[in-house]
């Protein structure tokens, strides 16, 4: 009896190990029609492409299957599967880690190489630029209509497709080389940040807004600067009012107007306190009072006992309660002439005046340029020049609604005119929904650039649905754009994809949400892949909403966007991650953003600044190492606004890190910066740390740290040293070796994690 159990479970076995297939994958060599089961009967396209035809089209992958992808191909596509493996069987796409099909990684590719460069024939058609022999040009059967035309700024950040700035859609790769330059003006202290302020050219005056009327708070009412006002007039960013009971906004007009009937919108009525009433006055005079539908979202019309001419119009809130909100928000005022005319809305643009920097003397020189202008909460916003009055140098342009800052600093990009060095180029539109692209080579052979292209594919590999139990590992991943990256997990409601690994891939060149995306999923691992140079505000790693996760082992190093980026994810680990060069707009290290917990962060080397928003807890910092480069004011913020389920911070534990290089020069720096106010941390913990210094509020435990710089004994805590000199402390600080020297004062406090290697190590 025995013996026939034995028999039947190796029976079980030995059929369970045979219906695992490896399916080969050779874009150059491939045919569909084959059956794919050895190298010389490979297909072309891998299951879960949408371009398979025939075999790979209809294969039905089970637990175990392995589709191996031949090294040093180009596999022009984008994958996408919901299938799933099990427990000990995933299904696996491979990029030749064995090295046995093919010479190197398989290379999965979105790019559409150009190809039919022409050279320019005039410096005519290039802006008059003197360089013209040098440029070619190549037209482009990609349209990009509403990105040269989007009517109004974008943000640097933006991600939908169709809003972005034409060369967010369409940028250049050199092959394996590098992301090319966008030809712009100031030219920027790194090509590969277009978009940094402090490379930007500085107006000392505002933008101003062209609108024919005055709009302006009453005396004693005010609201956020941070929402402009003009936007009431239109409908736009809804801009705070207060007092909840008096507060008043004022049009006053060039010319008295006939009104008869008048009008609002409430901002989000069900999550914003809306008044009792709304008294409209003209000249000083009241003349209406409305009473507001508290539930009505559209806008509220009502016409006035009589037609009133007047030049001041004046809208106030009135409630008669006694404890009432301190504001509210209206999205839009309106005031209507007998005939249906809104005399308060108008089309608003925006005026940049810069009497040293606008200097040209042609009123068309800025024609098909656009411009960048840093404002609202830290941001770079985009749109195209609409006109140029040289007399007055102003440049005019789509209405800028984001807050204005005190000088402007703005940058010019995307011209033929600025093209002055090998590498740079811009974009066109032409007839036909074509773009054209005016581009100066580095390296051409026979008069032609080589392996120049630009994405035309979204996402590499997506995981989707509940997929589960799948392997990825050992490609190359390159050149998509505007979609979720890489390698991407993408759930859906309850439909999660699970138990997924993505090893030893490098990812590069890309635009998008991130390199490496992971998006409402759960037990989940990243090991040894390297993600770097992905341009346009792109992230590196992005964990949204993911249970049970590990990040090991990886390098992360210039992309766009902030290394790792978190939101709303828990139980965590990152442990052995180098985290380098992210200095792009608006970017940090790393963000563990709205309802993180249960993560620990351990063993890494990371430049930069580590952020923590908002309804954070549980969250465990051990051994790493964090360099400010000098460059940040903290090494860790703590930021307690927001709304995303509460404003708490609480269990943070700082233990045995070396927190370095604050920017000396910036007076309030401190290693981990504590927003103030109601919400501060509970549960704080910063012990045995190597620290620039603290600056208060500090809450919580601080105990046997070493300090760099001067910290007050009221927040430097208990057991605390002062080392000044980091030779005293570090093996070789100079290099980036801050481990702690062995014969070093208080040697239990510090990180213990080596240098990061100058180029990624497999």
């Amino acid at each position: 009896m025995r013996t026939l159990i034995a028999l039947v479970f190796a029976l079980i076995v030995s059929a369970s190990v045979a219906s695992a297939a490896t399916y080969y994958v050779d874009f150059e060599g491939g045919d569909n029609e084959a059956d794919g089961l050895s190298p010389r009967t490979a297909w072309k396209h891998s299951p879960g492409d949408s371009k398979a035809t025939g075999q790979p089209s209809t294969v039905e992958l089970e637990a175990g299957d392995i589709i191996r992808f031949k090294g040093g191909v180009q596999y022009l596509g984008e994958i996408a599967l919901t299938v799933s493996g099990s427990e000990g069987k995933p299904i696996v796409l491979d990029g030749n880690t064995d090295g046995a099909f093919g010479k190197g990684r398989a290379v999965l590719d979105g790019a559409r190489m150009i190809t039919q460069w022409q050279s320019v024939s005039s410096a005519a058609e290039v802006g008059g630029n003197p360089n013209w022999q040098n440029i070619l040009y190549a037209d482009l059967d990609t349209d990009l209509s509403s990105n040269f035309n989007p009517g109004r700024f974008v943000p640097h950040r933006d991600a939908g497709r169709d809003r972005q700035a034409p060369w967010q859609r369409i940028f250049l790769i050199d092959g394996e080389r590098r992301v090319l330059p966008l030809a712009q003006r100031p030219k920027p202290s790194d090509p590969f940040y277009p978009d940094l302020p402090r490379d930007f050219y500085e107006s000392p005056e505002r933008l101003s807004d062209a609108y024919p009327h005055k709009v302006y708070y009453e005396e004693g009412s005010r609201g956020n600067r941070s929402l402009p006002l003009i936007a009431i007039t239109y409908g736009g960013s809804a801009p705070v009012i207060e007092p909840f009971n008096g507060g008043a906004v004022s049009v006053e007009m060039k010319a008295p107007a006939p009104i008869a009937e008048i009008g609002f919108r409430l901002f989000r009525p069900k999550s914003v306190p809306a008044p009792e009433h709304i008294v409209f006055s003209a000249d000083g005079k009241e003349v209406f009072k409305a009473a507001v539908d508290p539930k009505q979202a559209e806008m509220q019309r009502f016409k006035l006992p009589e037609t009133v001419k007047a030049s001041k119009l004046t809208f106030q809130l009135r409630h008669s309660g006694e404890d009432v909100p301190r504001w509210t928000k209206l999205r839009q005022i309106a005031a209507f002439t007998p005939d249906g005319e809104n005399v308060i809305e108008h089309e608003i643009a925006t005026v940049l005046r810069d009497e040293k920097g606008l200097t040209q003397e042609d009123a068309d020189w800025y024609d098909g340029m656009f411009i960048g202008v840093h404002g609202g909460n830290n941001h770079v916003y985009f749109a195209p020049v609409t006109g140029y009055d040289p007399k007055a140098h102003e440049l005019h342009v789509p209405h800028f609604q984001s807050t204005k800052y005190k000088t402007t600093r703005y940058a010019l990009f995307n011209s033929p005119k600025f093209i002055d060095q090998p590498g740079e180029w811009s974009l066109a539109p032409i007839e036909g929904g074509r773009t054209r692209v005016f581009f100066w080579p580095e390296r051409t052979q026979d008069g032609q650039p080589q392996n120049i292209g630009y994405p035309l594919r979204s996402t590499g590999i997506t995981l989707s649905g509940g997929a589960s139990y799948i392997d990825v590992r050992g490609f190359i991943i390159q050149r998509y754009s505007g979609g979720y990256g890489g390698v991407a997990t993408r759930g859906r409601g309850g439909s999660r994809p699970s138990h997924i690994r993505i090893s030893d891939c490098e990812v590069r060149f890309l635009s998008g949400q991130s390199g490496i995306t992971l998006n409402h999923s759960d037990h989940i691992e990243v090991k040894d892949c390297y993600v770097h140079h992905c341009p346009g505000w792109t992230v590196g790693t992005y964990v949204n909403r993911v249970n049970h996760y590990r990040i090991i082992s990886n390098r992360l190093d210039k992309n766009s966007g902030s290394g790792i980026r978190h939101y709303e994810s828990q139980h965590g680990v990152l442990r052995g991650n180098v985290v380098l060069n992210h200095y792009g707009m608006h970017s940090s290290a790393l963000n563990f953003y709205e309802g993180c917990a249960d993560i620990l962060f351990e063993n890494n080397y990371v430049q930069r600044v580590i952020a923590i928003n908002r309804s954070a807890q549980g969250l465990t910092f051990r051994n790493n190492l964090i360099d400010g480069q000098k460059a940040s004011a903290f090494n860790v913020a703590m930021w307690g606004s927001g709304r995303t389920g509460g404003t708490f911070i609480r269990s943070i534990v700082f233990e045995n890190n070396t927190f370095v290089n604050t920017n000396p020069e910036v007076g309030y720096a401190t290693s981990i910066f504590v927003q103030s106010g109601p919400s501060v941390p509970e549960g704080l913990v910063i012990r045995n740390n190597v620290l620039d210094r603290l600056r208060p509020p500090v809450p919580g435990t601080v105990q046997g740290n070493i300090f760099m710089r001067e910290t007050d004994a009221k927040v430097a805590g208990s057991d605390a040293t002062m080392v000044s000199d980091p030779q005293a402390l570090f093996r070789d600080p100079e290099k980036g070796d801050y481990r702690r020297k062995p014969d070093g004062p208080m040697i239990e406090a510090g990180a213990n994690v080596p240098p990061a290697p100058s180029e990624w190590q497999r």
